[in-house]
Protein backbone atom coordinates (compact mmCIF):
# COMPACT_ATOMS: atom_id res chain seq x y z
CA UNK A 1 0.00 0.00 0.00
CA UNK A 2 2.86 2.41 0.84
CA UNK A 3 4.64 1.70 -2.70
CA UNK A 4 1.09 2.87 -4.56
CA UNK A 5 0.51 5.77 -2.52
CA UNK A 6 4.38 6.90 -2.99
CA UNK A 7 4.22 5.91 -6.60
CA UNK A 8 0.48 7.97 -6.82
CA UNK A 9 2.52 11.03 -4.77
CA UNK A 10 5.43 11.10 -6.97
CA UNK A 11 3.81 10.97 -10.18
CA UNK A 12 1.35 13.43 -9.82
CA UNK A 13 3.81 15.91 -8.36
CA UNK A 14 5.61 15.73 -11.47
CA UNK A 15 2.19 16.23 -13.38
CA UNK A 16 2.09 19.65 -11.68
CA UNK A 17 5.22 20.52 -14.23
CA UNK A 18 3.86 19.55 -17.33
CA UNK A 19 2.26 22.65 -18.91
CA UNK A 20 0.36 22.72 -22.16
CA UNK A 21 1.37 25.46 -24.61
CA UNK A 22 -0.69 26.27 -28.02
CA UNK A 23 2.46 26.31 -30.32
CA UNK A 24 1.30 29.01 -33.00
CA UNK A 25 0.85 31.22 -29.89
CA UNK A 26 4.64 30.79 -28.68
CA UNK A 27 5.95 31.04 -32.18
CA UNK A 28 3.47 34.71 -32.34
CA UNK A 29 5.05 35.53 -29.55
CA UNK A 30 8.35 34.98 -30.21
CA UNK A 31 8.50 36.33 -33.40
CA UNK A 32 6.90 39.74 -32.57
CA UNK A 33 10.30 39.57 -29.62
CA UNK A 34 12.90 38.82 -32.39
CA UNK A 35 11.88 41.23 -34.97
CA UNK A 36 9.45 38.79 -37.04
CA UNK A 37 11.11 35.54 -37.12
CA UNK A 38 8.22 33.28 -37.20
CA UNK A 39 9.98 30.20 -36.17
CA UNK A 40 11.95 29.12 -33.00
CA UNK A 41 13.51 25.99 -31.11
CA UNK A 42 11.87 23.95 -28.29
CA UNK A 43 10.97 26.10 -25.55
CA UNK A 44 12.29 25.61 -22.12
CA UNK A 45 8.67 24.26 -20.97
CA UNK A 46 9.10 21.70 -23.80
CA UNK A 47 12.02 20.55 -22.71
CA UNK A 48 10.47 20.21 -18.91
CA UNK A 49 7.38 18.49 -20.24
CA UNK A 50 9.28 16.11 -21.95
CA UNK A 51 11.23 15.15 -19.02
CA UNK A 52 8.24 15.04 -16.42
CA UNK A 53 6.13 13.13 -19.01
CA UNK A 54 9.03 10.40 -19.43
CA UNK A 55 10.04 10.18 -15.32
CA UNK A 56 6.17 9.28 -14.72
CA UNK A 57 6.32 6.84 -17.55
CA UNK A 58 9.53 5.30 -16.38
CA UNK A 59 8.10 4.88 -13.00
CA UNK A 60 4.98 3.61 -13.90
CA UNK A 61 6.46 1.11 -16.05
CA UNK A 62 8.64 -0.23 -13.67
CA UNK A 63 6.07 -0.65 -11.38
CA UNK A 64 4.16 -2.80 -13.70
CA UNK A 65 6.73 -4.13 -15.23
CA UNK A 66 8.13 -5.72 -12.77
CA UNK A 67 5.52 -6.98 -10.17
CA UNK A 68 4.81 -10.58 -9.51
CA UNK A 69 2.09 -12.74 -8.73
CA UNK A 70 0.30 -9.52 -8.26
CA UNK A 71 -3.14 -9.05 -10.28
CA UNK A 72 -6.16 -11.46 -9.61
CA UNK A 73 -6.00 -12.87 -12.73
CA UNK A 74 -1.88 -12.91 -13.27
CA UNK A 75 -1.85 -17.03 -12.84
CA UNK A 76 -4.59 -17.11 -15.55
CA UNK A 77 -2.45 -15.28 -17.83
CA UNK A 78 0.20 -17.92 -17.33
CA UNK A 79 -2.02 -20.33 -18.10
CA UNK A 80 -2.87 -18.92 -21.51
CA UNK A 81 0.89 -18.21 -22.28
CA UNK A 82 1.16 -22.21 -21.76
CA UNK A 83 -2.04 -23.14 -23.83
CA UNK A 84 -0.62 -20.84 -26.72
CA UNK A 85 2.85 -22.34 -27.12
CA UNK A 86 1.47 -25.53 -27.38
CA UNK A 87 -1.16 -24.79 -29.57
CA UNK A 88 -4.18 -25.56 -27.56
CA UNK A 89 -7.28 -23.18 -27.64
CA UNK A 90 -7.40 -20.35 -25.82
CA UNK A 91 -10.59 -18.18 -25.10
CA UNK A 92 -8.25 -14.64 -25.91
CA UNK A 93 -8.45 -12.39 -29.13
CA UNK A 94 -6.02 -13.30 -31.92
CA UNK A 95 -3.96 -10.43 -31.43
CA UNK A 96 -3.20 -11.35 -28.09
CA UNK A 97 -2.42 -14.30 -29.24
CA UNK A 98 -0.14 -13.13 -32.01
CA UNK A 99 1.88 -11.14 -29.33
CA UNK A 100 2.42 -13.85 -26.80
CA UNK A 101 3.22 -16.16 -29.75
CA UNK A 102 6.37 -13.30 -31.06
CA UNK A 103 7.59 -12.63 -27.38
CA UNK A 104 8.00 -16.34 -26.50
CA UNK A 105 9.63 -16.53 -29.53
CA UNK A 106 11.83 -14.08 -28.75
CA UNK A 107 12.41 -14.37 -25.38
CA UNK A 108 11.87 -18.34 -24.32
CA UNK A 109 8.45 -20.79 -24.91
CA UNK A 110 7.70 -19.95 -20.62
CA UNK A 111 9.07 -16.59 -20.13
CA UNK A 112 6.22 -14.68 -19.06
CA UNK A 113 8.11 -11.19 -17.70
CA UNK A 114 8.52 -9.90 -21.17
CA UNK A 115 5.24 -10.07 -21.71
CA UNK A 116 3.59 -8.65 -19.07
CA UNK A 117 6.21 -5.97 -19.26
CA UNK A 118 5.58 -5.39 -23.10
CA UNK A 119 1.38 -4.66 -22.06
CA UNK A 120 2.62 -2.61 -19.48
CA UNK A 121 4.69 -0.28 -21.70
CA UNK A 122 1.94 -0.86 -24.80
CA UNK A 123 -0.92 0.49 -22.02
CA UNK A 124 0.78 3.28 -20.05
CA UNK A 125 2.62 4.76 -23.06
CA UNK A 126 -0.85 5.23 -24.71
CA UNK A 127 -3.30 6.41 -21.61
CA UNK A 128 -0.14 9.03 -21.11
CA UNK A 129 -0.71 10.21 -24.84
CA UNK A 130 -4.20 10.24 -24.28
CA UNK A 131 -4.38 12.18 -21.66
CA UNK A 132 -1.83 14.44 -22.42
CA UNK A 133 -3.40 15.01 -26.23
CA UNK A 134 -7.02 15.32 -25.04
CA UNK A 135 -6.76 17.05 -21.24
CA UNK A 136 -6.98 21.12 -20.76
CA UNK A 137 -5.32 20.64 -17.97
CA UNK A 138 -2.81 17.91 -17.73
CA UNK A 139 -1.99 17.66 -13.71
CA UNK A 140 -5.78 17.62 -13.11
CA UNK A 141 -6.50 15.03 -15.25
CA UNK A 142 -3.62 12.64 -14.55
CA UNK A 143 -4.25 13.37 -11.01
CA UNK A 144 -8.01 11.73 -11.07
CA UNK A 145 -6.62 8.95 -13.65
CA UNK A 146 -4.09 7.97 -10.89
CA UNK A 147 -6.80 8.65 -7.99
CA UNK A 148 -9.63 6.90 -9.66
CA UNK A 149 -7.43 3.52 -9.80
CA UNK A 150 -7.12 3.38 -13.78
CA UNK A 151 -3.60 2.90 -13.89
CA UNK A 152 -3.54 0.54 -10.88
CA UNK A 153 -6.36 -1.75 -11.98
CA UNK A 154 -4.71 -1.90 -15.19
CA UNK A 155 -2.25 -4.41 -13.93
CA UNK A 156 -5.19 -6.64 -14.07
CA UNK A 157 -6.70 -7.92 -17.37
CA UNK A 158 -3.91 -7.02 -19.40
CA UNK A 159 -5.79 -7.39 -22.58
CA UNK A 160 -8.92 -5.12 -21.56
CA UNK A 161 -6.55 -2.09 -20.17
CA UNK A 162 -4.77 -1.91 -23.67
CA UNK A 163 -7.85 -2.10 -25.38
CA UNK A 164 -9.14 0.41 -22.91
CA UNK A 165 -6.35 3.01 -23.70
CA UNK A 166 -6.41 2.52 -27.59
CA UNK A 167 -10.18 3.62 -27.02
CA UNK A 168 -9.07 6.90 -25.18
CA UNK A 169 -6.14 7.58 -28.18
CA UNK A 170 -9.09 6.72 -30.61
CA UNK A 171 -11.25 9.81 -28.75
CA UNK A 172 -8.74 12.78 -30.64
CA UNK A 173 -10.42 11.64 -33.89
CA UNK A 174 -13.86 11.77 -33.57
CA UNK A 175 -13.21 15.18 -32.59
CA UNK A 176 -11.34 15.38 -35.42
CA UNK A 177 -14.54 14.18 -37.61
CA UNK A 178 -11.54 11.62 -38.68
CA UNK A 179 -13.95 8.44 -38.33
CA UNK A 180 -12.00 6.08 -40.32
CA UNK A 181 -9.27 6.40 -38.33
CA UNK A 182 -11.21 6.18 -35.26
CA UNK A 183 -12.84 2.89 -36.55
CA UNK A 184 -9.13 1.26 -37.48
CA UNK A 185 -8.40 2.18 -33.78
CA UNK A 186 -11.12 0.57 -32.27
CA UNK A 187 -11.19 -2.48 -34.58
CA UNK A 188 -6.85 -2.68 -33.35
CA UNK A 189 -8.04 -2.60 -29.86
CA UNK A 190 -10.70 -5.11 -30.67
CA UNK A 191 -8.01 -7.67 -31.53
CA UNK A 192 -7.10 -7.34 -27.87
CA UNK A 193 -10.43 -7.48 -26.23
CA UNK A 194 -13.31 -7.83 -28.40
CA UNK A 195 -15.23 -5.93 -25.90
CA UNK A 196 -14.09 -2.65 -26.97
CA UNK A 197 -16.18 -2.97 -30.11
CA UNK A 198 -19.38 -1.65 -28.14
CA UNK A 199 -17.67 2.16 -27.85
CA UNK A 200 -17.97 2.36 -31.64
CA UNK A 201 -22.24 2.59 -31.65
CA UNK A 202 -21.32 4.52 -27.76
CA UNK A 203 -19.03 6.91 -28.92
CA UNK A 204 -20.83 7.94 -32.43
CA UNK A 205 -23.97 8.93 -30.53
CA UNK A 206 -22.64 10.50 -27.31
CA UNK A 207 -20.59 13.25 -30.01
CA UNK A 208 -24.24 14.07 -31.81
CA UNK A 209 -26.46 16.86 -29.86
CA UNK A 210 -29.35 14.97 -27.84
CA UNK A 211 -32.90 16.50 -28.09
CA UNK A 212 -34.68 16.00 -25.17
CA UNK A 213 -37.02 13.04 -26.65
CA UNK A 214 -33.74 11.42 -27.59
CA UNK A 215 -32.46 11.18 -23.88
CA UNK A 216 -36.01 10.65 -22.82
CA UNK A 217 -36.37 7.46 -25.01
CA UNK A 218 -32.95 6.48 -24.27
CA UNK A 219 -33.42 6.11 -20.24
CA UNK A 220 -37.18 4.72 -21.25
CA UNK A 221 -35.07 1.52 -23.01
CA UNK A 222 -32.13 1.56 -20.23
CA UNK A 223 -35.05 1.38 -17.93
CA UNK A 224 -36.76 -1.57 -19.48
CA UNK A 225 -33.76 -3.49 -18.54
CA UNK A 226 -35.00 -3.41 -14.80
CA UNK A 227 -38.34 -5.86 -15.84
CA UNK A 228 -37.11 -7.04 -19.40
CA UNK A 229 -33.66 -8.14 -18.17
CA UNK A 230 -34.30 -11.99 -18.59
CA UNK A 231 -35.51 -11.90 -21.75
CA UNK A 232 -32.20 -9.78 -23.03
CA UNK A 233 -30.14 -12.02 -21.26
CA UNK A 234 -31.41 -14.36 -24.08
CA UNK A 235 -31.13 -12.38 -26.63
CA UNK A 236 -27.49 -11.99 -25.52
CA UNK A 237 -26.86 -15.73 -24.91
CA UNK A 238 -27.98 -16.15 -28.64
CA UNK A 239 -25.69 -14.10 -30.04
CA UNK A 240 -23.02 -14.65 -27.81
CA UNK A 241 -23.47 -18.76 -26.88
CA UNK A 242 -20.14 -19.10 -25.39
CA UNK A 243 -21.30 -16.86 -22.24
CA UNK A 244 -23.84 -19.88 -21.60
CA UNK A 245 -22.72 -22.09 -18.35
CA UNK A 246 -19.59 -19.13 -17.30
CA UNK A 247 -18.86 -17.57 -14.08
CA UNK A 248 -19.17 -14.16 -16.86
CA UNK A 249 -23.14 -14.53 -16.62
CA UNK A 250 -22.85 -12.80 -13.17
CA UNK A 251 -24.04 -9.74 -13.82
CA UNK A 252 -24.26 -7.08 -10.73
CA UNK A 253 -23.17 -3.75 -10.52
CA UNK A 254 -21.48 -0.83 -8.39
CA UNK A 255 -22.24 1.43 -5.91
CA UNK A 256 -19.25 3.57 -6.12
CA UNK A 257 -19.42 3.93 -10.02
CA UNK A 258 -23.46 4.72 -9.83
CA UNK A 259 -22.61 7.39 -6.85
CA UNK A 260 -19.37 9.02 -8.89
CA UNK A 261 -21.31 9.02 -12.24
CA UNK A 262 -24.31 10.81 -10.31
CA UNK A 263 -22.23 13.20 -8.64
CA UNK A 264 -20.03 14.56 -12.57
CA UNK A 265 -24.09 14.33 -14.13
CA UNK A 266 -25.44 16.47 -11.34
CA UNK A 267 -22.09 19.04 -11.68
CA UNK A 268 -22.26 18.61 -15.69
CA UNK A 269 -26.08 19.62 -15.17
CA UNK A 270 -25.63 22.43 -12.52
CA UNK A 271 -23.25 24.41 -15.33
CA UNK A 272 -24.87 22.71 -18.70
CA UNK A 273 -25.68 26.07 -20.03
CA UNK A 274 -22.56 27.94 -19.65
CA UNK A 275 -20.33 25.23 -20.04
CA UNK A 276 -21.81 21.61 -21.63
CA UNK A 277 -23.98 22.80 -24.31
CA UNK A 278 -22.45 24.12 -26.69
CA UNK A 279 -18.79 22.65 -26.35
CA UNK A 280 -18.46 19.67 -28.16
CA UNK A 281 -15.70 17.69 -26.20
CA UNK A 282 -17.14 18.44 -23.08
CA UNK A 283 -20.89 17.40 -24.26
CA UNK A 284 -19.46 14.34 -25.58
CA UNK A 285 -17.92 13.09 -21.97
CA UNK A 286 -20.55 14.51 -20.36
CA UNK A 287 -23.22 11.86 -22.31
CA UNK A 288 -20.91 9.29 -21.89
CA UNK A 289 -21.37 9.86 -18.06
CA UNK A 290 -25.08 9.17 -18.75
CA UNK A 291 -24.91 6.39 -20.51
CA UNK A 292 -22.50 4.95 -18.06
CA UNK A 293 -25.35 5.88 -15.44
CA UNK A 294 -27.66 4.21 -16.99
CA UNK A 295 -26.05 1.09 -17.61
CA UNK A 296 -24.61 0.49 -14.07
CA UNK A 297 -28.40 1.29 -12.92
CA UNK A 298 -30.76 -0.42 -14.91
CA UNK A 299 -28.56 -3.05 -16.79
CA UNK A 300 -27.20 -4.94 -14.38
CA UNK A 301 -27.82 -8.23 -15.86
CA UNK A 302 -25.19 -7.68 -18.40
CA UNK A 303 -22.25 -9.79 -18.56
CA UNK A 304 -19.33 -7.98 -17.05
CA UNK A 305 -20.91 -4.32 -16.80
CA UNK A 306 -18.13 -2.68 -15.23
CA UNK A 307 -15.83 -3.59 -18.58
CA UNK A 308 -18.76 -1.33 -21.16
CA UNK A 309 -18.88 1.26 -17.70
CA UNK A 310 -14.81 2.10 -17.99
CA UNK A 311 -14.75 2.55 -21.60
CA UNK A 312 -17.25 5.51 -20.77
CA UNK A 313 -16.22 6.76 -16.89
CA UNK A 314 -12.63 6.92 -18.08
CA UNK A 315 -14.37 10.19 -19.68
CA UNK A 316 -14.38 11.63 -16.53
CA UNK A 317 -10.77 12.59 -15.90
CA UNK A 318 -11.63 15.03 -18.59
CA UNK A 319 -14.95 16.08 -18.58
CA UNK A 320 -14.29 17.53 -14.55
CA UNK A 321 -11.12 19.59 -15.45
CA UNK A 322 -12.63 21.07 -18.09
CA UNK A 323 -16.17 22.22 -16.38
CA UNK A 324 -14.54 23.35 -13.66
CA UNK A 325 -11.99 25.70 -16.04
CA UNK A 326 -15.02 27.35 -17.42
CA UNK A 327 -16.58 28.29 -14.17
CA UNK A 328 -16.46 32.09 -13.95
CA UNK A 329 -16.42 32.67 -10.64
CA UNK A 330 -12.58 32.40 -9.48
CA UNK A 331 -13.69 31.70 -6.03
CA UNK A 332 -16.57 29.27 -6.67
CA UNK A 333 -13.68 27.60 -9.29
CA UNK A 334 -11.18 26.90 -6.34
CA UNK A 335 -13.41 25.16 -3.86
CA UNK A 336 -15.08 23.28 -6.55
CA UNK A 337 -11.51 21.91 -7.49
CA UNK A 338 -10.49 21.21 -3.91
CA UNK A 339 -13.92 19.65 -3.48
CA UNK A 340 -13.36 17.50 -6.26
CA UNK A 341 -9.70 16.08 -5.89
CA UNK A 342 -10.26 15.30 -2.01
CA UNK A 343 -13.76 13.29 -3.45
CA UNK A 344 -10.65 12.00 -5.75
CA UNK A 345 -8.42 11.70 -2.62
CA UNK A 346 -10.95 9.31 -0.89
CA UNK A 347 -12.00 7.24 -3.89
CA UNK A 348 -8.48 6.06 -3.89
CA UNK A 349 -8.36 5.43 -0.31
CA UNK A 350 -11.16 3.41 -0.47
CA UNK A 351 -9.46 1.63 -3.41
CA UNK A 352 -6.40 0.94 -1.79
CA UNK A 353 -8.61 -0.47 1.16
CA UNK A 354 -10.29 -3.31 -0.81
CA UNK A 355 -6.93 -4.02 -3.08
CA UNK A 356 -6.27 -7.22 -1.45
CA UNK A 357 -9.70 -8.59 -1.91
CA UNK A 358 -9.43 -12.18 -4.08
CA UNK A 359 -11.43 -10.13 -6.90
CA UNK A 360 -8.68 -7.31 -6.97
CA UNK A 361 -5.48 -8.50 -5.23
CA UNK A 362 -3.21 -5.76 -6.01
CA UNK A 363 -1.65 -6.12 -2.50
CA UNK A 364 0.20 -7.10 -1.35
CA UNK A 365 2.82 -5.99 -3.84
CA UNK A 366 5.27 -8.27 -5.04
CA UNK A 367 8.27 -7.93 -7.22
CA UNK A 368 10.72 -10.54 -8.65
CA UNK A 369 13.58 -8.36 -7.68
CA UNK A 370 13.41 -10.24 -4.64
CA UNK A 371 13.11 -13.53 -5.02
CA UNK A 372 15.65 -16.02 -3.69
CA UNK A 373 16.22 -17.95 -6.80
CA UNK A 374 14.34 -16.04 -9.65
CA UNK A 375 13.96 -17.57 -13.22
CA UNK A 376 12.62 -16.47 -16.73
CA UNK A 377 9.90 -19.23 -16.37
CA UNK A 378 6.73 -19.96 -15.21
CA UNK A 379 7.02 -20.60 -11.55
Amino acid sequence: MILYICVAALTISLAWFVQKTNTAQVHMQAGAFLGGRKQIGTTRQQYLNRACLGTIFLILFLVSACRFKVGNDYKRYLEFFRLIYRDQYVPTEAGFNWIVRLMQAIFGSETYLSIFALFALLTIGLMLYALYELSEDFFFSFFLFMCFSYYFQSMNTVRYYLAIAIAMVSIQFIFRREYLKFMCCILLASLMHKSVLIVIPIYLIAVCPWKKWFVAVMSVAAASGLVLGSFYMKVILFLYPTYENTDMLEGGTSITNIVRCAAVLVLGLLYYKSTVRENVQIRFYFHLNYIALLLYTCCSFLPEISRIGYYLTVGQVFLLPMIVERIPDIRQKKILRLGIMAAAVVYFAAFLHTADYELIKLLPYQTWFFEPRFEFTVW
